[in-house]
């Protein structure tokens, strides 16, 4: 149990770093500095028992996209990220993808995270850095700004 927390951990830690240390475990990737394919996996989906175990408010299909970016050996490192954890365990979240393009994919995933607390104090904590506040921020000017 405490080898696959170790492992689990290490490589969401990793993931969020910046990517670069997992190029070892992903020797097949086309740019070891990077998790992301050079072009998204278009055949990519998530299995219907996959869908159902992520965690609300995430966007599920979000989440499809941004795995469907990178190699296929970090999809269930990301996956997990978003699952509903076994009992007992913290709920794990990725908070930062160590390549700038994929950022913007981790910002929709979590953006409806946000758009269900826009008066929530964290929404207007500036220190409050996670993924999808900027996004949302900007959708719910949108929505508002329509007739």
């Amino acid at each position: 149990m405490r080898i696959r927390w170790l492992l689990a951990g290490g490589m969401s830690f990793l993931l969020a770093a910046g990517c670069e240390a997992v190029h070892e475990p992903l020797m097949t990737a086309p740019n070891p500095h990077t998790v992301r394919l050079p072009e998204r996996d278009l055949s990519f989906r998530l299995t219907a028992e996959e869908r159902a175990s992520i965690r609300p408010p995430f966007d599920v299909d979000a989440l499809e996209r941004l795995m469907a970016a990178v190699e296929p050996g970090a999809r269930p490192i990301i996956l997990q990220e978003f699952q509903f954890p076994p009992p007992g365990e913290a709920v794990p979240n990725l908070f930062k993808m160590g390549d700038p393009a994929l950022q913007p994919l981790l910002d929709e995933i979590w953006a409806p995270f946000w758009e269900l607390r826009p008066k929530a104090a964290l929404f207007e904590d500036p220190d409050i850095q996670w993924p999808g506040k900027e996004l949302a921020r900007k959708r719910l000017a949108e929505r508002r700004n329509q007739p």
